[in-house]
């Protein structure tokens, strides 16, 4: 019998491991860009309840410009169950496919060292009177079932974790049965 309740805490344990909290950036994307003096609606979805309940939204450049280096606060302690953030670019930021937004978990510190919970594609900045983008589904990036191979490789490891630790329970129950 204990090894029963021990096949059953291990599968609760794996079963805990497989629902994985993501946040995946939609907008901006490569086809959806900013403009100068124009609102960029930043948008996301979340799933699993360990997603950070607020976070901060940090631009990157990939590269550094006279006029930005290092990391640009967008927008902070944003409910991320809202799903959208909408950011006036007032600066002279333009770029093609030079940016990138960070999100960090509002609660934590953060410094150079902090994780990001999800990282964007990367987009442009295009200058004033650039026509925006539309936000229709040619622009938004759509979350396909292997767009994150880490959680991919992550459940096939799991998997087989699982499978051989449930045949050495097995075989070692059989093995006690004929002692």
């Amino acid at each position: 019998m204990p090894s029963i309740k021990l096949i059953f805490l291990t599968i609760l344990v794996v079963f805990n491991f497989c629902v994985v909290s993501e946040i995946t950036i939609l907008t901006p994307n490569p086809k959806f860009y900013g403009v100068i003096n124009e609102t960029l609606l930043i948008t996301w979805t979340s799933s699993g309840n360990d997603d950070p309940q607020r976070i901060t939204i940090k631009l990157i450049s990939k590269t550094p410009t006279e006029l930005f280096t290092g990391e640009y606060a967008v927008g902070q302690s944003i409910p991320t169950s809202d799903g959208k953030y909408a950011w006036n670019i007032t600066d002279n930021l333009v770029g093609e496919n030079n940016w990138i937004l960070k999100f960090y978990n509002a609660l934590s510190e953060l410094n150079e060292k902090t994780t990001p919970v999800a990282q964007s594609k990367e987009f442009s900045i295009k200058p004033a009177g650039t026509e925006p983008p539309k936000n229709d589904s040619s622009t938004t990036e759509k979350k396909s079932d292997n767009s994150n191979s880490v959680t991919s490789l992550s459940y096939a490891s799991l998997f087989i974790i699982f499978t051989s630790f449930i045949s050495s329970v097995i075989m070692a129950n059989s093995l006690d049965l004929r002692i």
